[in-house]
């Protein structure tokens, strides 16, 4: 499929899916073994499996810790305080603020993003990763659940399980970035901001499938460069700044990967 096509479907969430008790994929089928889960029980962040620093962002502070990228059209100061983890469900919380990194930049927004870097976190090549969110609703925010190249891999590997722009409710971008970019724009048949989905991308050697609640919407060709690790963020958008007074919450049930 070429780069950017357009996907249309309609697709239920089954009941058994409001809080999934098994740890199976939604998307593709046969044998698989779970590598990596977080399905959010505690009261934060693990930090044994996520970091909050990811070399995808450009501006690294120590005081006040966290990273910034405004360079692509991102307002937002990423920190750990607008994470937040209850009743089983992990929150990104953009809202405007006043923050100042070490470089001296002056951010007016300030969110979270996570990385799967932790000593128990994650990286791989080939995986069949999924994350099941409700996405913001008010205009301005951009969240995203992605890969992006870990340690030692020096060339760009990224895969956008999905991006979503709240200005536009119907557009999510599925999308390979490697030598290239390939991918769709599907357009869905809900709202994703009225309640959870499920999102899923099989990233293999012959190339990656994306799924939306357990449908197959995309393919994107090419090989992953490297090694991987995942992301967990909710930016917000230069491109259409929110209202001030605007906050975004990306809600994730739950973080899982398998492999063959």
């Amino acid at each position: 499929m070429s780069a950017l096509t357009m996907s249309t479907g309609e697709h239920t969430v089954p009941a058994s899916l409001s809080k999934p008790g098994g740890v199976e994929p939604v998307g593709p089928g046969g044998r698989w073994t779970l590598k990596f889960r977080d399905e959010f029980h505690g009261s934060a962040v693990d930090e044994s499996k996520w970091r909050h620093r990811s070399t995808a962002e450009s501006d690294w502070s120590g005081e006040p810790y966290g990273t910034g990228n405004p360079g692509s059209k991102q307002l937002e100061f990423d920190q750990p305080s607008n994470c937040s983890v209850a009743d089983g469900s992990l929150t990104i919380t953009a809202r405007s603020d006043d923050i100042r990194s070490e470089s001296g930049h002056r951010y007016w927004w300030t969110s979270c993003l996570i990385t799967s870097t932790g000593p128990q976190g994650y990286a791989f090549r080939h995986a069949y990763v999924e994350i099941r969110a409700k996405l913001p609703e008010s205009s301005g925010f951009w969240p995203s659940f992605w890969t992006w190249q870990a340690a030692g891999n020096h060339e760009r590997t990224e895969t956008d399980v999905f991006e979503y722009f709240s200005d536009n409710r119907r557009h999510l971008y599925l999308t390979r970035h490697s030598d290239d970019d390939q991918g769709c724009i599907h357009k869905p048949g809900f709202d994703p901001s009225a309640g959870m989905h499920v999102y899923g991308a099989d990233i293999r050697e012959s190339g990656t499938d994306f799924y939306v609640d357990g449908t197959r919407v995309c393919h994107a060709d090419g090989a992953p460069q490297g090694p991987v690790n995942l992301m967990v963020s909710n930016f917000v958008y230069s491109g259409v700044p929110p209202a001030p007074e605007s906050v975004g919450r990306l809600v994730v049930d739950y973080v899982r990967a398998w492999q063959r």
